[in-house]
């Protein structure tokens, strides 16, 4: 759909000569515009994404890919493609201009889906405190490439960062991790419950098929609890396939 804007900025040039120049005019520069930033995000996401690739997403609508197309962007596509040749024949220009009308609330959708913040959070990973290991790293860079935002929870110990066993220190040296909420040692760890989500401003849970049975259970029932599998897939927790990704 993005090879259509050097298209559409050649036929600017004809519509002096036509009828209704200013629904013409506007209907194609909104398309330019809103393909132009369409091709920014993706450009952007492309280049920024994690050594690891981003899960599919299995059960849960997560339509808002900034690289993947969903059923949204085939109709706008759809709607580009017809629309602009038959913008290019004279004697259905205005049935072309219909269809790329059409087009205009799909592209701007699209984009706003892929622009869309959505904040993942990982409650203190089992394992940060021996040290990262490269499943670790993985697993932090699957559930960053799920969202627009990583943020890991970790308790705090006594020992000094250069033991290399500070989970804190750890999990803030990892590009993936956007933020880190830190809880004090020596006091009970809170539950990542919804109402913690929903102070901290985050929108999903993820963790790994073993960690399952320790997830608050209102998390799991609100579906904003993600089990990312062995097979590189995130299904919503309490699902028959998540659970069967254990092993």
């Amino acid at each position: 759909d993005k090879v259509f804007v050097p298209c559409w900025i050649a036929l600017l040039s004809t519509i002096p000569e036509t009828r209704f120049r200013v629904a013409q005019y506007i209907v194609l520069w909104c398309l330019i515009l809103a393909e132009s930033a369409s091709g920014t995000v993706r450009f952007r996401a492309y280049f920024s994404c994690q050594g690891a690739p981003a899960p599919n997403v299995v059960g849960l609508d997560f339509s808002s890919s900034a690289v993947k197309a969903d059923g949204v962007g085939k109709a706008k596509q759809s709607l580009e493609m017809f629309g602009t040749a038959f913008f290019i024949l004279p004697g259905i220009r205005y049935v072309g201009l219909v269809l790329l009308a059409a087009a205009v609330p799909l592209a701007y959708e699209s984009v706003r889906r892929k622009i869309k913040k959505r904040v993942m959070y990982v409650h203190n990973p089992v394992g940060a405190e021996n040290g990262l290991d490269h499943a670790e790293l993985r697993f932090f860079m699957q559930a960053r490439g799920l969202g627009s935002r990583l943020v890991v929870g970790k308790m705090s110990t006594a020992m000094a960062s250069t033991s290399g066993k500070d989970g804190v220190a750890n999990a803030r040296a990892v590009s993936a991790v956007d933020d880190v909420i830190v809880f004090p040692p020596g006091r009970v760890l809170p539950k990542a419950d919804v109402a913690f989500l929903d102070e901290w401003g985050l929108d999903f849970l993820v963790c790994t098929p073993q960690e399952v049975p320790s997830v608050i259970e209102d998390v799991v029932k609100a579906g904003r609890c993600l089990v990312i599998g062995e097979d590189n897939t995130a299904r919503p927790a309490g699902s028959k396939d998540a659970a069967k990704k254990d092993d």
